[in-house]
């Protein structure tokens, strides 16, 4: 049944959860209400894993409810709005459908420009994100961040700052997957451009994927100490799979001679510009980022974002250093005076 919902959406366009059960009961030959109300729950379910935007839950709701599972761990809230729809929604779109839940698959904000202008709103809060300065190992010593891996691509990059937890996507090769071949994911694109309440269409959702992995180049590697923290961060994983890939693209220092389906490393990132999809999650982490000061001598050897004061304390620890020597010094050469006379 799978592989028979995948074929029907690759076959046809803008089906609906209905439309998709209808086409698997004509070859399973099911005929019952009861068996009915199941298939739709079952292809809910499998769209859910083929998308891997959200997870389905299990014999938590009766079959007139659509329900995904309710994270045991805290997210911002700002992805999912309810954890159950009812299934009355079948009938609809996909996309109206996955809107129910909240903003698992978002569109760039409306009027969010690729280019800066004096004359746009969003250029005044156009900041450069360096990856020396944004990066997961600096997000851990300033922050004291966690990081845990997820299932859901609708996750990716969601922070909670109650908890101190950044969410990342665990299979980045689902992206490299979905860049390659339409998958099941692309039959949630919307076909209407709604200004009031915009949803992702195809080319969003393309653009998403190599914005996915776009972002572990930024956050881990471009840095060299921020591909070392990785290990750790990756050693935390608490249970799933181990996608190969996700180490090669967040510890290797160079990855753009293996794929051009991987996007090119930039210098200097803007959220606009480079990540429009997750835009609203980027510019979260770098104002928690920026507003960050360190906290101990140890976050000041760490931290270099600020190039005058990392000089600064370094210069200081060095005469300091020196005068405490030269002190001691003194003191020795008195001692040994005293000592002779």
């Amino acid at each position: 049944m799978f592989i028979q919902v995948a074929k029907l959406l690759y076959d046809c366009e803008a089906l609906t959860l209905d439309e998709i059960a209808q086409g698997i009961e004509k070859m399973q030959g099911l005929k019952t209400k009861e068996s009915w109300k199941r298939l739709k729950y079952l292809v809910f379910a499998i769209l859910g894993w083929q998308s891997m935007l959200y997870k389905p839950a299990f014999r938590v709701c009766d079959l007139d409810e659509f329900a995904v599972v309710e994270d045991d761990e805290t997210n911002s809230g700002l992805v999912f709005d309810v954890f159950r729809v009812p299934a009355s929604l079948a009938d609809r779109p996909l996309y109206v459908l996955l809107k129910a839940f909240g903003n698992l698959l978002p569109a760039p904000p409306i009027g969010l420009t690729a280019v800066a202008s004096e004359y746009s709103k969003e250029a005044s809060s156009w900041t450069p994100l360096y990856p020396a300065e944004i990066n997961a190992y600096l997000l851990h010593k300033l922050l004291r961040i966690r990081i845990r891996w997820v299932d859901s691509l609708a996750l990716h990059l969601d922070y909670d700052k109650a908890s101190k937890t950044l969410s990342l996507f665990r299979y980045p090769s689902f992206c490299v997957a979905m860049l390659h071949s339409k998958g099941g994911i692309y039959s949630f694109a919307s076909t209407e451009q709604n200004g009031f309440d915009p949803r992702a269409s195809e080319a969003d959702i393309l653009y998403f994927f190599q914005e996915v992995l776009l972002s572990f180049r930024l956050l881990f590697g471009q840095n060299s100490r921020s591909r070392k923290h990785f290990l750790r961060a990756h050693a935390n994983q608490s249970y799933g799979q181990v996608d190969s890939f996700l180490p090669f693209l967040c510890m290797t220092k160079n990855v753009e001679s293996v794929s051009h389906l991987i996007p090119k490393d930039q210098p200097i990132y803007f959220a606009n510009q480079h990540f429009p999809t997750p835009f609203q999650k980027v510019e979260h982490i770098t104002k928690e980022l920026q507003k960050a000061k360190p906290k101990s001598v140890g976050d000041l050897f760490h931290d270099r974002r600020n190039t005058l004061q990392y000089w600064t304390f370094w210069l200081v620890s060095i005469i300091g250093g020196l005068s405490i020597i030269l002190s001691l010094i003194q003191v020795v050469l008195q001692g040994l005076q005293l000592g002779r006379s």
